[in-house]
């Protein structure tokens, strides 16, 4: 599947499986330590049975309630954790055959849940099932019967496990079912939108620049002819400069305008009363030719 047509999924903190998801982890890790209390003298069940369940569903709790919305591929580290948890403890059943299944749902569940919180699966259904249907199996299969049992009677710490236990299957399942897809459309739109963008700047700015290098050639031919210099400066206020990578405009400025750069030598003359105002004289041989015209002129006039 190509990467841009993958969606992903989030959860938002104010539904009610994020809700229930989180209380059902901390009382899962309250009955984890009811259940295991006085039981870590031996440091391997300590750090497997006891320490790896309570650090994988406290980091689920922080990670869904803080980062459910744009991160929840991070839920994947603890789901992973927890999965170990159950496959070390699928070890000590006495059936083979249980603990091979058990195993192998383990398993299956790493692999779902990776595949679908980075969006490979298109659908939360599956998590929904293979966190669900497990929890009653645990109730209708196994914890019924063995609470009808009278001649083996559950253990007070053997309960609070098996609670704990059923919290952790049945908060997943409440995470599955909040989860909820965001489509690549609307990324795609928005990123398809800045590259156009981008261009179109970039386009703007080339001609800008085809403008700007023109006009500074016909100013340095009429500073060479005894025009008016060309200004240094002219070309430091350049739009290309100051845009940002994206393409976005610079602060204060219009998008899809570009700031034009003044040139003075190119600045026609101003105008007054609908006439063009006359140029100064440029030496003063040319004002000593014209004031001996209007003076011949006057005495012509004269005589």
């Amino acid at each position: 599947m190509a990467e841009g047509s993958r969606i992903k999924y989030y959860v938002e903190r104010e539904s009610l499986g994020v809700h229930a998801c989180s209380i059902l982890m901390l009382l899962a890790v309250v009955f984890r330590v009811i259940g295991c209390w006085g039981m870590w003298d031996d440091r391997i069940y300590a750090l497997t049975q006891i320490a790896l369940p309570i650090f994988s569903m406290l980091l689920l709790t922080a990670i869904v309630w803080f980062f459910g919305r744009r991160g929840l591929w991070l839920s994947f580290i603890p789901v992973t954790l927890g999965a170990v948890f159950f496959i070390i403890k699928a070890f000590g059943f006495e059936s083979r055959i249980h603990m091979m299944l058990c195993i192998l749902l383990y398993i299956a569940v790493i692999a779902l849940y990776f595949c679908t919180v980075f969006g490979m699966i298109r659908t939360k259904w599956l998590l929904v099932l293979i966190f669900g249907l497990p929890f009653l199996y645990h109730v209708a299969i196994e914890d019924l019967p063995a609470l009808r049992d009278a001649a083996n009677p559950v253990s007070f710490a053997a309960g609070m496990q098996e609670m704990s236990v059923l919290c952790i299957m049945l908060g997943l399942f409440f995470l599955s079912l909040s989860m909820k897809k965001r489509l690549p459309t609307a990324e795609n739109e928005h990123s398809k939108h800045r590259k156009t963008r981008a261009l179109r700047k970039k386009k703007s700015c080339e001609k800008t620049s085809s403008e700007e290098s023109a006009a500074n050639q016909n100013t340095a031919g009429n500073a060479s002819s005894g025009g008016n210099p060309a200004d240094p400066a002219g070309s430091a206020d350049n739009p290309c400069d100051t845009d940002s990578e994206d393409g976005s405009p610079a602060a204060g400025e219009v998008p899809g305008t570009s700031r034009p750069t003044l040139n003075p030598a190119a600045a026609p003359a101003p105008v007054q009363g609908g006439e063009e105002k006359a140029a100064p004289a440029d030496s003063e041989e040319e004002a000593a030719r014209t004031a001996g015209t209007r003076g011949s002129s006057a005495g012509t006039y004269s005589s």
